[in-house]
């Protein structure tokens, strides 16, 4: 008998007795009997009763094999469930004992083997019972599992000391069937009055075992015997389990052979979003990701910070990448300086699964299609086995566990990894707060952990928060940023009612309905369909989108440089450019005549395009020797046939038109049909008149929005039918007259330009439920440099200004000379105007100052922009990863004035400086870009026209005008370029001045201040000078205080003073 753990003589059961058996002592006691062997004069004590549930350790002597073994067993009655470890050769060994589903999983030398019960020795140790009920085994109950001794025969020998305790000493003679072996067992617990750790009465302190085994010799089949002496002893015995639920649980990461699978591996939904924590144990670094899963769209979202400074963001700001495997394309979005790159999407992405095919040459092609749901939560290998329940993050999970070959990590493959998923159990609920529709979800991912070898070195756990197994909304899936206003169409389409309070909550339902069927005739993709919002009156209902157009054919197709395929190509055709090619491969049959096109090749030398069925990526790419070429491949299988967005609006509206718009919606449980009477691209609000959703962020916030308010009177310019962003737009461009502010009315989308500036004239300023004013946020064309001044010595200053927006707008508006920055003074009102960029003084005129801020034109304003162009060939410079202001702030800044122009691309957020620009004509070409814009230097930072140093110059004939009419004073130089400047004749008369809130200057039919006013109001402050005392002035700068007539008076120096 190799040895008996912990309490298996307590409880262990004797199968068979009987006096026939070869045993060589007499029977202590007759069966069914307890007798007392003490003596007469000794009270023999009550049966020792054990807890329901305990825990012990004991010290196992086998004297016979001259070993010990060091265990600890756990015993829980009322869960039906057991355990014991052991030491032993310093190796911990497990046995559990699962009698709920009648197996055993012993781990013996970091192997785990599960095996019934009933077939195996060790169910000795706790006894099994079957349940009368449901014949399943069971744990004894205490008192059983104790009194089966009674059963065999039971002698009370008195009181013994062991171990300095005071106990009773009882003894049993037994006869173990299974194993073949005769013994008597000697067992001692404590004094019913003796005082043990935990308060119990009668503990166990010592069992002796002495015996003979009975076995069979192999080799001939002879009987022999052996003597075996055993002696427990037991320590820190507890009348409850003190340890936490892992001493019944096989060891993390260990695989049980043969162990019953009771609950399946869970199937995800086709839909979900989520959070995930990943904790590097290695690097001891943590990440988080947020992620919405589409596989119905095919589409996936993740937002990150990514770790390096790589390509495509070249930074580590937070980021959004948004994977449309409907057409092979990934939208790198960077949140911090919004702007969008658009790629073929990556093999090394975590959500692309690599799918091997044929192609029609018999040789392998590779592409990537969307990892199902159980492939990205590595829930897709065969070899996951259910592991019982455990605690993580203080929930009880079900684990799954899996030992596989297929994960592979830097560089290594083929290595065994041990996955171990947790997933909520049965018997908790979740509720989270992201959902739409449910509250609560099932089969609720927890955490994963994955363990490799050390040398893999990787050991991570990935934390699931915020688990929503439901439809993502389609704004999780905005790439709207990665599109300029040329490539999108806002429209809505309004489907007649009646509508009534219960169509809210089928709101998404209708979304859905009407996305699909854009989808099906305008044949585009779901991405395409931007800010999708249902809106609904009594008598209508009206869905609001925007859709986008095609990116640029190039984006579909990874570019190998100086390759080409080998093999035949299924379809030539002659283009002008790789784009063209590209083109064509993205409408095979009309291009090409051909059904599919996954990859092309072009030769730029010949304009040569050769489309071909086969991805790239089947080993058969050979070095373009001959001549330059190309080869270009999608990285997905064929992308669906999709439509322009002129051409995609056009086949809409003509669906619309022909009545033939018809969605079902289930309202109340049945199929209720809606019809589109109308399509239009006004941008409508419902019942609200804040700013609709679809309009331009980035263009509105150049304005203070007044919501419910509206102007009296001041109507310059009524447009009717357009958008609060094309209103908004039609106020900055506007060039006839300076727009100072738009009111905006959505339910019947009219858009009221006007002059006027309401900070100007604060009592026109009316209510107006139906409408929103906003007024010119000058300040946004500057750059804020707080608690500094540097135009203190200013020869322009306007006092009376209650705001460093309406400083903003003197300086916007001023015409004596281009204003470039200016100082506002709050505490005193006053506004100091300044023809230089705040970068172009001198540091010693820069001061600081604790009532003043300065503000400093952006170098933007200095060039204007020729959208969705770039220049070829003359980029003298290229900078990556810096605003459009920063390129412009650079060409201006370039040596000796050489930037004429510079291009900048938002999706890779590239600067080119040139020496060129579009200007130039016949010196330079352009090309139209998706991405990039052109912007042509206008002035230099002193506010004079630029004239590049690159052109020959052409000086005016004459100089400007003198006091005597000559010609006599030679035009001025440009120190940094040393050419004249540029002359434009100003006004030296003064018209009639006249005085309405704003300085008492006159502005010229443009809107600009002229010199002659100016010079005119000088002349008057002048006579106003002699008749005040100076003292006054200086107590006008400090008083502060708005005139009751709402006038603002400037101070102007003529340079002839």
């Amino acid at each position: 008998m190799a040895w008996l753990p912990v309490m298996a003589l307590l409880v262990g059961v004797t199968t068979v007795y009987t006096q026939t058996t070869p045993y060589p002592y007499p029977a202590c006691a007759p069966k069914n009997t307890v007798v007392n062997n003490a003596g007469p004069t000794v009270t023999m004590p009550p049966l020792p009763t054990l807890p329901k549930t305990f825990q012990t350790r004991v010290e196992a002597n086998l004297v016979d094999m001259q070993t010990t073994i060091v265990a600890e067993e756990y015993y829980d009655g009322p869960n039906n469930r057991a355990s014991i470890r052991t030491i032993q050769s310093n190796t911990m060994d497990y046995m559990i004992f699962d009698y709920t589903n009648n197996q055993i999983l012993q781990v013996v030398n970091g192997t785990c083997l599960a095996v019934p019960l009933k077939s195996s020795d060790n169910n000795e140790m706790f006894g099994t019972n079957v349940s009368s009920t449901t014949g399943l085994p069971h744990v004894y109950t205490t008192n059983g599992a104790l009194h089966f001794a009674k059963a065999n025969g039971l002698t009370y020998m008195g009181k013994k000391v062991v171990r300095g305790i005071n106990t009773d000493h009882w003894q049993s003679c037994q006869f173990w069937n299974l194993l073949n072996s005769n013994f008597t067992l000697d067992y001692y617990f404590t004094e019913y009055n003796w005082t043990t750790s935990d308060v119990s009465h009668q503990v166990p302190v010592m069992a002796d075992v002495q015996g003979i085994r009975f076995k069979i010799n192999i080799s001939n089949f002879q009987q022999y015997t052996y003597h075996f002496h055993h002696i427990y002893d037991y320590f820190d015995f507890r009348n409850r389990v003190w340890g936490d639920e892992t001493v019944f649980e096989t060891p993390k990461g260990m695989t049980c052979i043969d162990r019953k699978q009771t609950r399946k591996v869970p199937a995800l939904s086709g839909q979900y979003a989520y959070r995930e924590e990943i904790v590097n144990l290695g690097d001891k670094t943590v990440s988080q990701t947020d992620i919405w899963y589409d596989y119905v769209e095919k589409v996936i979202r993740f937002d990150y910070r990514p770790g390096l400074a790589m390509a495509p963001y070249f930074n580590t700001n937070p980021a959004t990448q948004i994977h449309d495997y409907y057409t092979g394309l990934a939208y790198y979005i960077d949140k911090r300086q919004n702007n969008c790159t658009i790629q073929p999407i990556a093999n090394q992405t975590f959500d692309a699964s690599l799918n091997i095919s044929t192609n029609t040459n018999s040789n392998q092609q590779f592409f990537l299609s969307m990892k199902n749901p159980e492939q990205l939560f590595f829930l897709d290998n065969k070899t996951y086995t259910y592991e019982g329940q455990r605690m993580a993050r203080g929930m009880l999970c079900d684990v799954f566990i899996s030992k596989r070959t297929d994960f592979s990590y830097g560089g290594f493959t083929n290595f065994n990894s041990i996955f171990e998923y947790y997933f909520l159990a049965s018997t908790w609920s979740e509720s989270n707060d992201v959902g739409k529709l449910v509250q609560s979800s099932t089969d609720i991912p927890i955490m994963l952990e994955i363990t490799t070898p050390s040398y893999v070195g990787y050991n991570a756990s990935y934390n699931i928060y915020n688990f929503d197994s439901e439809d993502p909304a389609d704004k999780q899936f905005d790439v709207s940023m990665c599109y300029d206003s040329y490539s999108k169409q806002g429209f809505q389409i309004i489907f007649n009612g009646p509508f009534d309070s219960n169509m809210k909550q089928y709101q998404g339902a209708f979304l859905k309905a009407v996305r699909a069927r854009i989808v099906n005739v305008a044949h585009v993709h779901q991405l395409r369909i931007q800010n999708s919002q249902f809106l609904f009156t009594p008598n209508n209902g009206f869905f609001v989108a925007t859709l986008l157009d095609m990116p640029q054919p190039l984006a579909y197709y990874e570019k190998i440089p100086g390759m080409y395929m080998q093999f035949s190509n299924d379809a030539t055709v002659p283009v002008a450019s790789a784009a063209e090619c590209a083109q064509a491969c993205n409408n095979p049959t009309q291009k090409a005549g051909i059904t599919s096109c996954n990859s092309f090749d072009y030769c730029p030398g010949t304009n040569l395009c050769s489309l071909s069925k086969s991805h790239t990526e089947d080993g058969k790419l050979s070095p373009s020797t001959s001549q330059p070429c190309d080869h270009y491949a999608r990285t997905v299988k064929v992308a669906a046939f999709e439509l322009p967005l002129t051409q995609a609006y056009t086949f809409l509206t003509n669906n619309v038109a022909t009545s033939d718009f018809t969605i079902s919606v289930a309202v109340n449980g049945k199929a209720q049909m809606f019809t589109a009477n109308s399509i239009n691209t006004q941008a409508v609000n419902g019942q609200s008149s804040t700013t609709s959703q679809i309009s331009s962020q980035k263009l509105l916030s150049q304005y203070n929005a007044q919501l419910h308010k509206n102007l009296n009177g001041y109507d310059s310019l009524i447009l009717t039918g357009i958008s609060v962003d094309d209103c908004a737009q039609s106020c900055i461009d506007r060039q006839e007259w300076v727009c100072n502010s738009f009111s905006y009315c959505s339910q019947n989308n009219y858009c009221t330009l006007s002059k006027l500036h309401p900070d100007t004239r604060p009592n026109a300023v009316i209510n107006d439920d139906l409408c929103d004013l906003y007024s010119r946020k000058y300040t946004s064309d500057y750059e804020l440099i707080p608690g500094t001044t540097v135009l203190s010595q200013s020869d322009t200053i306007y006092q009376n200004i209650y705001s460093s927006d309406q400083c903003a707008q003197l300086c916007s508006n001023y015409g004596s000379f281009s204003c470039k920055s200016f100082d506002y003074c709050d505490d005193i009102s006053t506004c100091y105007l300044g023809k230089t960029h705040f970068y172009d003084i001198p540091k010693g005129n820069v001061q600081t100052s604790t009532m003043c801020n300065h503000f400093s034109r952006l170098y933007i304003n200095d060039f204007v922009q020729t959208p969705r162009q770039h220049l070829n060939n003359v980029n003298d410079r290229i900078i990556g990863g810096v605003t459009v202001n920063q390129c412009a702030k650079l060409c201006v800044q370039q040596e000796n004035a050489a930037c004429a122009s510079f291009g900048y691309c938002g999706n890779t957020t590239e600067c080119r400086l040139s020496t060129m620009s579009m200007k130039n004509i016949g010196q330079v070409t352009s090309e139209a870009s998706m991405w990039c814009d052109v912007y042509n230097r206008q002035t230099f930072p002193d506010g004079s026209k630029y004239i590049s140093p690159n052109i020959p110059p052409q000086p005016p004939a004459t100089g400007p005008p003198s006091q005597g009419g000559g010609n006599t004073n030679p035009p001025p130089v440009n120190p940094v370029t040393n050419r004249p400047y540029t002359w434009a004749p100003q006004t030296q008369t003064c018209p009639t001045c006249t005085c309405q809130g704003s300085p008492a200057a006159s502005k010229s039919s443009s809107g600009k201040y002229t010199g002659g006013a100016m010079a005119g109001l000088a002349f008057a402050m002048l006579i106003i000078g002699a008749l005040l005392a100076v003292g006054i002035y200086f107590g006008l700068a400090k008083f502060r205080g708005k005139p009751m007539d709402n006038m603002a008076v400037s101070f102007v120096k003529q340079d002839a003073d």
